[in-house]
């Protein structure tokens, strides 16, 4: 991807006009790529992935990847470009390290995965025998962690 970027062959995205290109993100098995919506940066996506498959002996999944296209490119472009890559579209991706990758003005979404975490975490110790005190170590233990991820990536509203 690199080496793309670098001889023009991919052109990732800027956030703002000051902040550097970004043209990929990887984590553990997970990858994001950012190209315009061509048919030559497709094609050189596609050959990236199998330079991949080639070197590692590892094969991509495409059952499980997906690709979404900025408001501003066409319908027909869309298709043709996921047929291409041979990958299913989508509107937008949902969610990316099991947090939302579209956020607006309003942290409402934010807030409701937090609270949504912490009820079902605290599901699960019901039938547990924990005595009171036991059960408020964890409590206070596990709602001081959750929201530790999420706030290194949004800012939280200060009334949460």
């Amino acid at each position: 991807m690199r080496r793309a970027v670098a001889e023009g062959a991919i052109h990732g995205v800027r956030v703002s006009v000051g902040a550097p290109e970004v043209s990929h993100l990887l984590f553990a098995d997970d990858s994001i790529f950012f190209t315009r919506a061509t048919e030559e940066e497709a094609t050189a996506v596609s050959d990236i992935l199998r330079r991949y498959e080639h070197a590692s002996g590892q094969l991509v999944n495409l059952d499980k990847t997906t690709v979404s296209f900025s408001k501003g490119v066409p319908r027909t472009k869309r298709s043709n470009l996921a047929t291409r890559l041979g990958i299913i579209e989508v509107e937008e991706q949902e969610r990316y390290l099991g947090l939302p990758t579209v956020v607006g003005r309003s942290k409402k979404v934010l807030t409701n995965i937090l609270r949504d975490k912490l009820s079902k975490r605290l599901e699960g110790w019901r039938g547990n025998f924990l005595s009171r005190a036991g059960k408020e170590v964890l409590l206070k233990a596990v709602a001081n962690s959750l929201p530790t991820y999420v706030m290194s990536i949004f800012k939280i509203p200060v009334n949460f």
